[in-house]
């Protein structure tokens, strides 16, 4: 059996990443945990996930794709009802600069 995902120790290392804009080593470890996740897990997950993608492509200077998977996190967002201590305002504010950039 999976621990729950707050004790799950990729998904702290996928935080710290998040937090270091380190889009590319987030999202690879969000995917991961995306595939594992159940019940109201998933949500969360996605939203990281998304957000982190979009921050990629936006570095990667792939405006296009940026824009829809950032747009796809914020949409997302609503669903998630256990943030496991995430700080979702700030994800919302990384998301929105974000969108201002690309």
């Amino acid at each position: 059996m999976l621990p729950p995902l707050e004790d799950d120790p990729r998904f702290a290392e996928a935080l710290r990443h998040f937090d270091a804009c380190e889009w590319l080593e987030a999202s690879d470890l969000f995917e991961e945990l995306f595939f594992e996740a159940v019940r109201d897990e998933v949500p969360l997950v996605r939203v990281l996930l998304q957000i982190s993608t979009g921050m990629h492509h936006l570095a990667r200077g792939q405006r296009n794709a940026a824009r829809e998977r950032i747009e796809e996190g914020l949409r997302t967002m609503g669903d998630v009802g256990d943030s496991r201590g995430v700080d979702m305002e700030r994800v919302r504010r990384v998301a929105i600069g974000g969108l201002r950039e690309s």
